[in-house]
């Protein structure tokens, strides 16, 4: 069979190798998208605050993947880098798919844990306290970092005995208490007029509270030092 013979059968054998389905795609399988989310997720911009440590695991074994030519990693929508997350990897050549990989980021620093039962209501005070490295995905609020003051901080709740302190755990201690005469000013636009009352609540520095005029009329303010209450 000469070259010239082949000529007819030019065109239709490049067309099958253009258009043959697969023709340049392997079957992918659960490794390959593992890997492909772990070069996805090397580029991205992480969280900072602490040492980062991240866990890519795999899709289910099992599972049957259609040869693809290319993949497209992305993250799905409301989805964050933080804490137990996923992936989202697509073939965008060769087929139609879409898989979810389970990944992880941990983000380790050191902050202050309570280093006894502490009950409510109580100062805190440095021996109450010690410095551990904690994962910050893990709190539900925000850590009080290792080199921040808690002085003059009360426990707005029970706190057991490793527990990570947070902000919203502790409190300013009051600055009055329900029942306090206290003086009310009322600074408005140019003016300032000042009046007495009576706190109807309890409210530390800067906290909103209700206080009661000396004409009988009830309004919110903030709670300053001083049983001073500022009404703007």
């Amino acid at each position: 069979m000469t070259i010239l013979s082949l000529l007819p059968w030019l065109p239709a054998l490049a067309a099958a190798l253009v258009f043959a389905p697969g023709a340049h795609a392997a079957a992918a399988t659960p490794a390959d998208v593992a890997r492909d989310a772990r070069v996805f997720l090397d580029r991205q911009p992480l969280p900072g605050g602490g040492d980062i440590e991240v866990v890519v695991g795999e899709p289910d074994p099992r599972l049957a993947l259609a040869p693809c030519a290319r993949t497209e990693p992305f993250i799905p929508p409301n989805a964050r880098l933080w804490g137990r997350a996923s992936l989202g990897v697509r073939c965008v050549e060769g087929a139609n798919w879409t898989v979810y990989v389970p990944i992880e980021v941990r983000v380790f620093a050191p902050v202050q844990v309570a280093a006894r039962p502490l009950g409510r209501g109580v100062a805190v005070e440095p021996d109450d306290v010690r410095v551990e490295r904690v994962d910050l995905t893990r709190l539900r609020g925000q850590a009080i970092g290792a080199d921040e003051s808690l002085a003059g901080t009360v426990t707005a709740r029970a706190i057991a005995a490793g527990e990570p302190l947070r902000r919203d755990l502790l409190r300013a201690p009051p600055v009055m208490a329900a029942g306090d005469p206290v003086k009310v000013i009322v600074d408005g636009a140019g003016f300032a007029v000042s009046t007495d009352g009576k706190a109807l609540s309890a409210a530390g520095d800067g906290q909103a509270v209700r206080v009661a005029t000396a004409s009988g009329r009830v309004l919110t303010g903030i709670a300053r030092p001083g049983f001073i209450v500022v009404v703007r």
